[in-house]
């Protein structure tokens, strides 16, 4: 481990979020359109990209030029066809705060949807890591298998030249040879395996299935066991399904503060410009600035609506955050017992492997002696590969273990994988 024990347990720092922003690109299309006045037994033909060029540019078109009557004559005010622009600033100046809540509001949303993301990319970082100690572990499989092979040829070998010296009978190669197809059926059963684990791991990097790689396993030294109210209480502050709801959980109460003084009167500032082409007036341009208040006499109780759902929805939201994070606290604990359970396995299955070495090669000694039976050797042969594929199988699930570990309690898996390769390249480094 890139820590010493107990190190990674201390007291947490939390950091800044690196957020990601997203720009998009808009490509807008001109289009010119031939506008032809229609005669008079016709309609104007407007196509759709002329509409949408009508509406960007904000054109006013009137059917009637506008126009008074004088008397029994009648007298035009204004142009057929104006060019118009201007623009309009609107304020709130004092609204008990409603907009302020809603601004607020949105900002813990969004961090919400953060949270929501980055527990996304920290399962398929425990997905991947899963994946390539798969690979690894069918790695080792394949040696297991590979030394059994290799440990009954050489005792078929053996069995065979006693035979051809009249020191053995037949009856003595038939279990020898039943039990070496057994073994080179589990080797290419082994090497299948390790294939589909590479295509696995291929799919989660979004790689060919077939594509051809290789993987390097990690200089891990036996885990630290944490105290586990520091464990939960760890989890309780770095995971982000637990920041997810409680983000939701204030972008909820800022949206009641909003939607009790919604119906409160609003203080605004108004101010504008104005151009219209008019042939007719004496001024074309105008200016306006208005100062004011507006408030809403009656909304039919949507007001009062709002603000009790918002309640509602935030006993709903506590209750999924006191669940999630009792779901969180069991997954530590599960996560703890079974890295515990793997290596306490994996000191128990190591004390055997040099047990099983020694146990084949005593019993070949003795066979080749007379002092040892067929059933002997191929018995110690079989103990050591079980000691040893149960030796790999607990290595690499507490591999595993340690991984849900980290994950369970919220810590930086990238960071911690990082240090462990580090690790060890310090250990190979010339």
């Amino acid at each position: 481990m890139a820590q010493r024990k107990g190190k990674m347990f201390k007291k947490i720092i939390l950091t800044g979020v690196l957020i990601n922003f997203c720009s998009g690109i808009f490509l807008a299309r001109s289009a010119f359109a031939d506008f032809t006045k229609p005669r008079a037994d016709e309609d104007r033909l407007v196509t759709i990209s002329q509409g949408i060029e009508m509406v960007l540019k904000n054109k006013t078109f009137n059917e009637h030029p506008s126009g008074t009557l004088f008397g029994s004559t009648a007298i035009e005010t204004g142009n057929k066809d104006p060019a118009t622009f201007g623009f309009d600033v609107y304020q709130t100046i004092f609204d008990f705060g409603k907009n302020l809540h809603n601004f607020k509001a949105s900002r813990e949303i969004y961090k919400a949807t953060q949270a929501h993301t980055e527990s996304v990319k920290r399962i398929a970082t425990l997905e991947f890591i899963a994946a390539y100690f798969n690979v690894l572990e069918a790695e080792k499989m394949i040696l297991v298998f590979e030394k059994e092979t290799e440990s009954l040829e050489a005792y078929l070998n053996d069995i065979s030249q006693l035979y051809e010296h009249g020191l053995a009978v037949e009856n003595d190669l038939l279990p020898a040879k039943v039990r070496l197809a057994d073994a080179k059926q589990r080797l290419i059963a082994a090497r299948n395996a390790k294939q589909i684990a590479i295509a696995r791991l291929n799919n989660i990097l979004a790689l060919p299935l077939r594509e051809k790689i290789r993987v390097r396993d990690i200089a891990m030294e036996n885990p630290g066991f944490p105290d586990m109210d520091n464990a939960w209480s760890a989890a309780v502050t770095l995971r982000p399904e637990i920041a997810f709801y409680a983000d939701q959980i204030k972008a909820s109460v800022l949206t009641e503060k909003a939607r009790a003084v919604a119906n409160l009167p609003e203080v605004y500032a108004d101010a504008g410009y104005s151009y219209q082409q008019n042939k007719y007036a004496t001024n074309d341009k105008n200016t306006s600035l208005e100062l004011g208040a507006k408030v809403d006499l009656y909304d039919g109780g949507a007001a009062q609506s709002q603000l009790f759902k918002e309640r509602t929805r935030q006993r709903q939201l506590k209750e999924q955050k006191d669940k999630i994070t009792e779901d969180i606290k069991f997954e530590v604990e599960d996560s703890y017992c079974g890295l515990k359970n793997a290596f306490e396995k994996v000191q128990v299955a190591k004390g055997a492997l040099e047990q099983a070495d020694e146990n084949v090669r005593f019993y070949r000694i003795k066979y080749n002696a007379g002092a040892a039976t067929n059933t002997d050797v191929l018995e110690a042969i079989n103990l050591q590969t079980r000691a040893q594929v149960n030796y790999c199988a607990d290595d690499y699930e507490m591999k595993r273990g340690y991984a849900k570990l980290m994950y369970a309690m919220g810590l930086d898996l990238p960071l911690i994988y990082e240090k462990m390769e580090n690790k060890k390249d310090e250990y190979t480094r010339p």
